[in-house]
């Protein structure tokens, strides 16, 4: 009988009175269960709606995750295997009409230069091109993403930071811009190639840049589990709120139901 005791009276006389008496009672009881009920609704509403935004945020969460790990993997296995063919990459092209320069006149006098390169020598430049353009978007990458967490911040920072060798990139025609993101002089780059191609390997090869940043894209890598935070920490005092309202609030509905009954059983 708890139920009866948390809506009515703890005196249970009215239940021996007579059948007018019983009936007044009972239509009290049942006009306090239909307000009960009426408000027990309204909440299991709500908190149906607070479940249903919980799982979208959730389902949001995932997405964001999902997508951040796809791009990330894609980025540090370009930048990984272009890293690795430029470390190996020998550099010893034949000079020997290596670059081609050829002068064509147009019609009103003005003379233009046109150059081409050799298909080793082209070869070395496409390898070295790819190589930086991954750099490059790997750095894009985490940059547009350093807001996610300290991680990604840092490894955006490392991975800009190619100011230590800036000088040595220069003389084979590679810049460091204040951003970090290097920047090709094809021109020079190729006479460095012709012209001094151990030196360009080793500004580029194993104990280069491009090792270098093979040695990021590990640390990266071996971080990955990490840069992406948890939704608890993503999420905080919403999925807790959440999780309250659509957790024990639940159980307290039910008594609801239980006092539905026992009117029904009374009539």
């Amino acid at each position: 009988m708890s139920g009866i005791n948390s809506i009515g009276s703890a005196d249970y006389s009215w239940l021996f009175s007579t059948k007018t008496q019983r009936q007044d009672s009972i239509s009290q009881l049942w006009s306090s269960y239909n307000n009960y009920h009426s408000n027990a609704a309204s909440s299991l509403a709500g908190i149906s709606e607070i479940n249903t935004n919980l799982q979208s945020l959730m389902s949001s969460y995932d997405d964001a995750k999902t997508a951040f790990n796809a791009e990330f993997e894609e980025t540090m296995s370009d930048l990984s295997e272009s890293a690795k063919k430029v470390s190996r990459y020998s550099f010893n092209v034949p000079p020997n009409g290596a670059i081609t320069k050829t002068e064509t006149t147009d019609p009103n006098g003005i003379i233009s230069t046109s150059t081409t390169y050799s298909k080793d020598l082209q070869s070395a430049l496409d390898a070295v091109s790819n190589f930086v353009s991954n750099y490059n978007s790997s750095l894009q990458f985490l940059n547009d993403n350093a807001s996610v967490s300290r991680r990604v911040e840092n490894l955006a920072n490392t991975f800009s930071d190619a100011t230590y060798r800036a000088s040595s990139y220069e003389a084979i025609g590679i810049s460091v811009q204040s951003n970090g993101m290097l920047e090709i002089n094809e021109e020079m780059l190729a006479n460095a190639i012709v012209n001094n191609p151990d030196k360009v390997s080793n500004v580029l090869g194993e104990d280069g840049l491009a090792g270098k940043a093979q040695q990021h894209v590990s640390f990266a890598t071996s971080q990955q589990g990490n840069l992406f935070p948890s939704a608890q920490s993503m999420l905080g005092d919403q999925i807790n709120a959440a999780s309250l309202y659509t957790g024990k609030a639940y159980l307290a509905m039910s008594s609801y139901a239980s006092i539905g009954n026992l009117v029904n059983m009374l009539f």
